[in-house]
């Protein structure tokens, strides 16, 4: 058997991260959730390659989806990343095209 995707999704509604987890549930996927940005460079610099794809939201107390991937890349963490926000203006949008973020999806979405 194939080794499982590990996947870190940061948002700090409950529901959201429940809601990844409940769509990635498998032997493919190994997730973790956590409720905010602080937590998940605890994860990630704890274990540096623990985590092959980052899901994040825009919007969270303290640092946002943004300053928490200009961390992550700083460090040199090599992690994919895909964010889910409602909140994306096309400044946001653009800071995170040149951080090179893999994907952006515009919540809420089927």
């Amino acid at each position: 058997m194939s080794t499982p995707v590990r996947i870190l999704a940061v948002d700090n509604e409950p529901s959201v991260t429940s809601s990844i987890r409940y769509v990635f549930d498998g032997p493919r996927f190994q997730v973790n959730t956590v409720e905010s940005s602080e937590a998940a460079l605890d994860m990630m610099g704890s274990e540096p390659g623990r985590f092959d794809i980052l899901i994040v939201d825009q919007k969270m107390p303290s640092l946002t989806g943004v300053e928490l991937v200009g961390h992550i890349k700083t460090r040199g963490i090599g992690i994919k990343v895909i964010v889910l926000s409602a909140n994306l203006s096309s400044d946001v949008r653009g800071t995170y095209e040149k951080l090179g973020v893999e994907f952006i999806f515009t919540k809420p979405f089927n």
